[in-house]
């Protein structure tokens, strides 16, 4: 689970940062991809969510997105999950089109997993969706989630992204 946090991080950094190169004005540069990853890791950390759908293409993040639009406690749980996020830039190939960098966060995986697990043992599907309207049930469920996740432990990945002619989408690995 740790590599597959790191892997969206990593996704949505290489997507930004190509995408936002591929103007056939704009010269792909260190310096473009540099300025472009900081702008998608600062709508992370603010969970600006106008310029994380101008960045970021993730169905998890979109469902959370179009929460917080209409409540105040997502918007809180996006700015939570992302408020230790760190990067850095270690390697840019322009020549071969790769991307490596180092991604901590804290780890969510477990915290997200017993939270999840919490919900499903008090409430049934359709009593979870039904509360997703309440601001009272939100208050309190998602300030517990949002503790959780100020105490669980940071986590460091390094990623190697490669953008290739052929795919849509970068392919992402680990680096060795």
């Amino acid at each position: 689970m740790k590599k597959g946090i790191a892997l969206f991080l990593s996704i949505v950094l290489i997507i930004c940062c190509f995408s936002a190169c591929a103007k056939t004005s704009a010269e792909m540069t260190q310096e473009n991809i540099t300025a472009t990853a900081d702008t998608v890791f600062t709508a992370l950390k603010e969970f600006n969510t106008e310029d994380l759908e101008t960045y970021v293409s993730s169905s998890t993040l979109s469902v959370i997105m179009s929460y917080a639009k209409q409540h105040e406690q997502f918007a809180e749980l996006g700015r939570a999950m992302f408020a230790n996020l760190t990067y850095e830039i270690t390697a840019i190939d322009t020549a071969n089109k790769t991307v490596t960098l180092s991604v901590s966060n804290k780890d969510l995986a477990q915290v997200a997993g017993d939270f999840a697990s919490d919900l499903m043992g008090k409430y049934s599907t359709f009593n979870l969706l039904s509360n997703l309207s309440s601001d009272t049930w939100l208050d309190s469920n998602l300030s517990i989630l949002t503790e959780d996740i100020g105490a669980a432990p940071t986590t460091t990945l390094f990623s190697r992204l490669t953008r290739t002619p052929k795919t849509a989408f970068p392919a992402a690995r680990s680096a060795p």
